[in-house]
């Protein structure tokens, strides 16, 4: 028999559960609005991955190991004759594990713990898979390794990816951990870091659930199988995922916990179809995460930028108020100049006396005593001039100044994708971004929210694929010359609806050869995916994947019912 080696178990955090529905809602809120504080994906919910997840592994073969951003691993395996990504978001906070067929972008250079990874396990065949539940770690033994020590390829939900060499006769197994009794649930609430399977998303559901509920929760997960929840507010992405049906509290505390959530209820979706709804969840939670990410990052300069000329017109403010001080020496130039008859012409003084007038009311007006009056009224005239020339510059300086943060501030949304549905603040964006888009860059808005961009010529569609990222779709006219059109996504995972891949392809039937007829051929590919042609004319492209040719109706009034109402 081959000696066990067990994995080492990550109890969760130490958040205690009372058994008052209020201080488990406060709980939640207090964490951010996270349900799974400590990780999206406890132990309960990491089982019934794995369960899905290992007949897909056993036997698959090892492709490719990329890193498309810090703390996400994406595995590429081929198996039962299809191709996967089974990616894997590790840390303390918020891991996730989910399979896509949706391909991600390489993203950063591989570390040297990737390069590691993939020496040892690229290219070859999963021998074993052994699932540990409650360490969350996912163990692939690569077949082939010829040592006299087998690499296992660890994918652990908080430390991350990384190997480890057992002997040929030792395999990893997961701890066998004990259940509560009825009678021994109280105290194990209490006690919990003794009972591994009392993760906290489960302790906070059992603070709210009445003994026989919780009794029969713990028999249900103890058996094993069953559906999966997702949770997110009407109409919008998944906020939470879970391994049994969460109870009303915690259902209000997401949607209280939501910045946009107003009067949107808190829908649930659940099954037995494990890895569509985890595929589901993941490109919420993880892939909409990152291209959120990625886009921020994309605007540092521009936030610098910003910061700086805000800063500017800080100053100019300060300086307007200085300028406007110097222009109100002209009133007592004036006054001085209206009453000069009654002074001396050689008379010195630190002030003199005014009297009412059409340049102001009665007052005392400081001098210089090395200077005359007639000197002072001549120096408050220079003064006054030299004010009134600041502020002329000091507007120039200002208008341009506030057209650069506006034009900043529009740029900053070309490299946000909207996506659907389209809200208030998204309208506003989208506006943004087509006063920002070039000049023959068309921008639309698709009823279901999407952003569509369209080249208004040849160096136009050139300018839309510049402002694509890889994973948006590309539009063109099959079999003849037509203008490109892009729907931007938010990322790799994101689904384009039927209607919105309709309303594009009319689009780009309404600018090509195709706009005179009822309907028209369109074919469909990722950005990634089309090529300039080196030598070619503007807008010219190679297409090395098509993802789909669809026949749209061709409708003409589409183009102005899809334009943002800004710019109506």
């Amino acid at each position: 028999m081959p000696r066990r080696v067990l994995g080492p178990a990550h109890p969760g955090p130490d958040l205690c559960c009372q058994h008052q529905p209020q201080t488990a809602v406060a709980a939640f809120q207090e964490h951010g609005g996270g349900f799974f504080t400590g990780g999206v994906m406890d132990a309960h919910l990491f089982r019934r991955c794995c369960d899905a997840l290992t007949p897909l592994l056993q036997g698959a073969r090892l492709e490719k190991l990329q890193e498309p951003a810090p703390g996400l691993l994406a595995l590429t395996f081929f198996g039962g004759g299809r191709k996967r990504l089974l990616c894997l978001r590790h840390g303390r906070k918020d891991p996730f594990l989910f399979v896509t067929e949706q391909r991600l972008t390489a993203g950063i250079a591989p570390s040297a713990a990737v390069m590691r990874l993939r020496k040892y396990a690229a290219g070859r065949r999963v021998a074993a898979c052994v699932p540990c539940y409650w360490a969350r770690q996912l163990w692939l033994l690569p077949a082939g390794s010829g040592s006299a020590s087998l690499p296992w390829l660890v994918l652990d939900l908080r430390e991350g990816p990384g190997l480890r060499f057992l002997a040929p006769d030792a395999t990893p197994e997961e701890e066998r951990p004990a259940w509560p009794e009825p009678q021994e649930l109280a105290a194990a609430l209490q006690d919990w870091r003794s009972w591994p399977v009392l993760t906290p998303a489960l302790r906070r559901t059992l603070a709210l659930l009445e003994p026989p509920e919780q009794w029969a929760l713990l028999e249900d997960l103890r058996q094993g199988g069953g559906d999966i929840f997702l949770y997110a507010l009407a109409g919008g992405p998944c906020r939470a995922v879970s391994a049994w049906p969460l109870p009303a509290p915690l259902r209000e505390g997401l949607r209280m916990a939501a910045e946009d959530a107003q009067a949107r209820a808190v829908t649930e979706q659940g099954g037995d179809d494990i890895l569509p709804l985890l595929e589901r969840a993941g490109a919420d939670l993880v892939l909409a995460r990152l291209a959120a990410d990625a886009a921020k990052e994309a605007d540092r300069p521009l936030s610098r930028r910003e910061t700086k000329l805000r800063r500017l017109l800080d100053k100019l403010r300060e300086e307007e108020a200085r300028l406007t001080g110097m222009c109100a020496a002209g009133a007592d130039a004036l006054a001085l100049q209206a009453e000069l008859w009654r002074w001396p012409a050689d008379l010195r003084a630190p002030s003199v006396k005014v009297s009412a007038g059409a340049h102001g009311p009665a007052r005392e007006i400081a001098l210089d005593p090395r200077y005359s009056v007639r000197e002072a009224m001549t120096r408050f005239f220079h003064t006054a001039a030299r004010g009134k020339r600041g502020l002329v510059h000091l507007g120039e300086r200002r208008a341009a100044l506030e057209a650069e943060l506006a034009a900043l501030r529009a740029a900053r949304g070309l490299g946000l994708p909207v996506s659907a549905p389209a809200s208030a603040g998204a309208s506003a964006d989208v506006a943004g971004l087509a006063a920002a888009a070039p000049r023959n860059v068309q921008v639309f808005v698709s009823e279901d929210g999407f952003v569509l961009l369209r080249g208004r010529d040849a160096k136009g569609n050139l300018a839309a694929r510049k402002l694509a990222a890889p994973h948006d779709i590309w539009l063109h006219a099959e079999n003849g010359p037509g203008a490109h059109v892009i729907i931007r996504r938010a990322h790799a995972g994101q689904e384009v609806p039927a209607r919105t891949l309709d309303q594009a392809g009319s689009l780009a039937a309404g600018k090509s050869w195709q706009k005179d007829a009822a309907r028209a051929r369109i074919q469909y590919a990722e950005v990634r995916h089309v090529k300039p042609l080196r030598r070619a004319p503007a807008g010219t492209v190679r297409v090395d994947k098509v993802l789909a040719s669809r026949e749209v109706p061709v409708d003409p009034g589409l183009e102005t019912q899809l334009l943002p109402q800004a710019v109506r």
